[in-house]
C-alpha cells in the first residue's frame, strides 16, 4: 500500500464534526480517523488544547520512511475523493503548524502529483503558506 493515497470511494463519509468542538460546517481533516476542524488544529499546535494520542500504524512515513504512523486524511479543492499519507509523529506535526522543511514538502509534491493533485489543492500545503520552493511562509509560532 502506498503512502499517499487516493481514499477508497464510498469509505469517508464527508461531513463529519471535529471531535473536540463538534463544528460540523465543512469536510474537515482526520488525523487517526478523528475529524478536526482548523481552529482545534491551531489550538493542539499552540499547546491550548490536549495533544493527541493515537497508537501508530504498521505503516512508513511518506516522507522520511519512518515506520509507525498515523494517518491523516484531507479533502483537496475540486476533487471529488480524500486522500490519506501515512505520516510519522514529527512529520504530521510538522505538517499542521505548517513547518515542513522544503525537502519534506517536495517530496509530498512529487506523491501528490502521481495522483494528480496539485499542493495549493490541500490546505496545509497551500501557496499562502508554502513559496514555491516549499519554504514555510506561515508557520504557527513555536509552542512557548
Amino acid at each position: 500500500m502506498k503512502s499517499l493515497r487516493l481514499a477508497p470511494m464510498g469509505a469517508v463519509f464527508p461531513k463529519i464534526p471535529c471531535c473536540r468542538c463538534a463544528d460540523n460546517v465543512r469536510s474537515w481533516d482526520r488525523i487517526a480517523g478523528k475529524t478536526y476542524c482548523p481552529h482545534c488544529l491551531e489550538e493542539l499546535i499552540l499547546g491550548d488544547a490536549p495533544p493527541i494520542a493515537e497508537r501508530p500504524e504498521k505503516r512508513r512515513c511518506s516522507i522520511c520512511r519512518a515506520p509507525g504512523t498515523v494517518r491523516y486524511l484531507t479533502f483537496p479543492l475540486r476533487s471529488r475523493r480524500p486522500i490519506e499519507v501515512d505520516l510519522c509523529g514529527e512529520h504530521i506535526r510538522e505538517l499542521v503548524s505548517r513547518r515542513l522543511g522544503p525537502k519534506a514538502f517536495g517530496r509530498l509534491r512529487k506523491q501528490l502529483s502521481h495522483v494528480q493533485i496539485q499542493t495549493n489543492e490541500i490546505f496545509l500545503l497551500h501557496e499562502a503558506f508554502y513559496d514555491g520552493n516549499g519554504q514555510a511562509l506561515q508557520p504557527t509560532p513555536e509552542e512557548l
